[in-house]
């Protein structure tokens, strides 16, 4: 019988993050190619549907010599899946088979085929090895190369507030800066504000990302790979965090950022949720920082340290200390002084009116010289430019 030579392999950057699969199939003296990427998924998810990619592409009843440098795929359905089955999927810890989804597809798709499975040592220089781990990679490069960057930097959401709406200060820490790389969102804080009055209502979630946090990021929001583990998953909280912010107006510093991160982890979960400008307004509080101190540092703690608000607790990144930080900073930057706390006690200020003598001394009146009218007026040019024309002081 005309036997069909197949090499598989599978690739993953961040393990997990995003994955390829690569095959190469031989017979009667010619080579066929395939391969293929997932944006959110493991090393051995791509190794297993490799396998499955290669026998589903098959017609029935083909007799097949499969080669593989994964020992998990290579044992897992010669040896181990028996035992599977036998206990209902569980393993002999009474634990769920991990990848049971893959695992029962391939053990249906060898049912068609008479399938030979042999294991080979990878990157050991062998050709056609080599060659299914190139496919795998390139699996992986066409996989991002079809994903646009989503994280970027230019802002592109509304600084015009709607106080009118129900707010919400939101924050969110990653493990890294790129989704588009595999990184994920650990963290999410909210701080709701009604009429302009922060209320006691928040949204508060760490999440477990299924990768591994970067030192970068580590060292900024201080949360570790440990704490994360008994943590839910981002599709365990998803409805929960939904409903708290559908219908709102969702106030964040570098908007670009989260909303970013956030449009990702919908767009992994494939249960059709869509952008999350979709469900609510955004305000960007860099891009109104930007436009009320044009050329100067608009980020977080520069902008507690103009606007005298208190941060004497945020040693280190956090997504709820941070949400509530903003939440006051968005209030005082855009005209109301409120508290923190959110009460609405007010303390009255008696309006009184002071007499002064016609006697008293004249004020001294310093005018500028030529030299500092002219550098004020350079100025003034400079300040134009960087607001875009917006500078008030312009005659």
């Amino acid at each position: 019988m005309n036997i069909i030579e197949i090499f598989t392999d599978g690739a993953c950057r961040g393990n997990p993050g995003p994955g390829g699969w690569g095959v190469l199939l031989c017979q009667d003296g010619k080579e066929t190619k395939l391969c293929g990427g997932e944006l959110d998924t493991t090393n051995n998810r791509m190794e297993l549907l490799a396998a499955i990619m290669a026998l589903e592409s098959l017609p029935p009843t083909s007799n097949v010599r499969l080669t593989t440098d994964s020992k998990y795929v290579q044992q897992g359905i010669t040896d181990w899946i028996t035992n599977w089955m036998q206990r209902g999927w569980k393993t002999a810890n009474k634990e769920p088979v991990k990848n049971v989804d893959l695992w029962k597809r391939l053990h249906n798709v060898t049912q068609k085929h008479q399938v030979d499975w042999q294991w080979i040592k990878g990157h050991s220089g062998h050709r056609e090895n080599e060659i299914a781990d190139d496919l795998a990679n390139q699996g992986i490069d066409s996989c991002l190369k079809d994903t646009p960057k989503i994280a970027d930097s230019p802002a592109k959401y509304s600084t015009q507030d709607n106080s009118k709406m129900r707010q919400i200060v939101l924050d969110t820490e990653t493990t890294g800066l790129d989704p588009t790389s595999g990184h994920r969102i650990i963290e999410i804080g909210c701080v709701e504000i009604i009429d302009r009055r922060i209320t006691s209502n928040r949204y508060h979630q760490y999440i477990k990302p299924n990768r591994k946090i970067d030192d970068g990021a580590m060292k900024v929001h201080g949360i570790t790979n440990e704490f994360l583990d008994d943590k839910p998953r981002f599709f365990e909280i998803v409805d929960e965090f939904m409903a708290f912010i559908t219908g709102s107006e969702l106030v964040i510093h570098n908007a670009s950022f989260d909303v970013g991160f956030i449009n990702h982890e919908l767009k992994l979960l494939k249960q059709g949720w869509k952008p999350i400008e979709k469900y609510c307004q955004i305000l960007d509080t860099l891009s109104l920082a930007r436009k009320h101190h044009p050329g100067q540092k608009n980020n977080l703690d520069a902008l507690c340290k103009r606007y005298n608000i208190d941060n004497s607790n945020r040693q280190l990144h956090g997504a709820l200390l941070d949400a509530e930080i903003l939440a006051e900073l968005y209030l005082t930057m855009t005209g109301g002084q409120v508290s923190l706390l959110g009460t609405n006690e007010t303390t009255p200020i008696a309006n009184t009116i002071k007499r002064i003598s016609k006697d008293r001394e004249p004020l001294a009146i310093i005018q500028p010289s030529k030299e500092e009218l002219q550098a004020h007026a350079k100025y003034l040019t400079i300040l134009d430019k960087t607001s875009g024309g917006k500078c008030s002081w312009q005659d």
